[in-house]
């Protein structure tokens, strides 16, 4: 295996296995990976199948239920690009490492460049998920003003989307699923969940490994992202919904890498991009408001 087969294949390799985790807003989703598409192509994302509960006296059962996966239709219209160098140097020592099979020094160099696109990729596919607020079935904000957050109100929040989405759209289609419901709230709203004794600064009361897992609060677990949709200076919408059922995503399968060496040096210089495409198939399952949310120390 050459340095460049290596690097290329760690890209797509890690990209691959690490997206998942790498995302915030993007754990609301249910994102499938794609081959063959091209941008501007629509596809289908199979959304996870969900069924209904019934009060049930112990005598004769309903018709059974006919559970359908649903499809969401999804344009794959966005792309984000990445052009690194690496530098002759480095791709030596990588050579050396490969000629020793040193599996410990070739994790640490191709890991260096496959962390950096993974992460800056599902950063941007956060980002779209973070502006699919417009879509929100269940809102709520002061009079079209932005909430001013404080500590009490940032609890009440939580009960007040958790009743929202037990009451569902108002025709029996509850939208609340134990054990699955995810609030993304932005560092600034944090701030003041922090000053309450069940979410008192709660780094070191994780009870979950995951990327932005602070607490659960009123049947939410509560996650921190950088890539809340911020559309003016000092708002903010905070997302409620569905682990993995309330949007659509769509991502080629693999990233597009090329490289080549320039006229000037010897370093070898990678470039590439990837494709995806988001949707909010329900809107009965997401939630958001608008809020302020300054910090200030008292």
């Amino acid at each position: 295996m050459s340095v460049d087969q290596l690097i290329k294949g760690s890209i797509n390799k890690g990209f691959r296995k690490y997206f998942y985790d790498e995302t915030v807003v993007g754990k609301l989703a249910h994102t499938q990976f794609k081959n063959g598409v091209a941008k501007g192509d629509e596809i289908d994302v199979i959304m996870p199948v969900t069924g209904s509960m019934f009060d049930y006296d112990l005598g004769d059962l309903p018709d059974a239920e006919k559970l359908e996966a649903s499809a969401t239709k999804v344009r794959i219209d966005r792309a984000k690009g990445f052009h690194f160098v690496v530098p002759e140097k480095a791709k030596q020592e990588i050579e050396g490492a490969l000629r020793a099979n040193n599996k410990e020094k070739l994790q640490e160099y191709v890991t260096q460049y496959r962390e950096d696109v993974t992460k800056q990729f599902a950063s941007a596919v956060d980002k779209a998920y973070a502006n699919l607020y417009t879509r929100a079935g269940h809102y709520v904000d002061d009079n079209g003003n932005a909430i001013a957050i404080d500590a009490t109100i940032a609890k009440d929040l939580f009960a007040y989307m958790q009743a929202k989405f037990q009451r569902g759209d108002k025709k029996e289609h509850n939208a609340w699923v134990e054990g699955k419901m995810v609030a993304v709230i932005p560092p600034e709203y944090q701030f003041y969940l922090g000053k309450m004794d069940e979410l008192k600064y709660t780094e070191s009361g994780h009870r979950k490994i995951e990327k932005g897992y602070i607490g659960h609060l009123a049947g939410w677990d509560i996650l921190v992202s950088n890539n809340i949709a911020q559309p003016s200076s000092g708002v903010f919408y905070p997302l409620f919904g569905i682990r993995g059922g309330t949007l659509a995503g769509g991502v080629a399968n693999d990233m597009h890498v090329e490289s080549y060496t320039p006229d000037k040096n010897f370093d070898t210089c990678y470039k590439g991009f990837g494709l995806y495409g988001v949707g909010a198939p329900r809107v009965d399952l997401l939630g958001t408001a608008k809020i302020s949310a300054p910090l200030k120390l008292k």
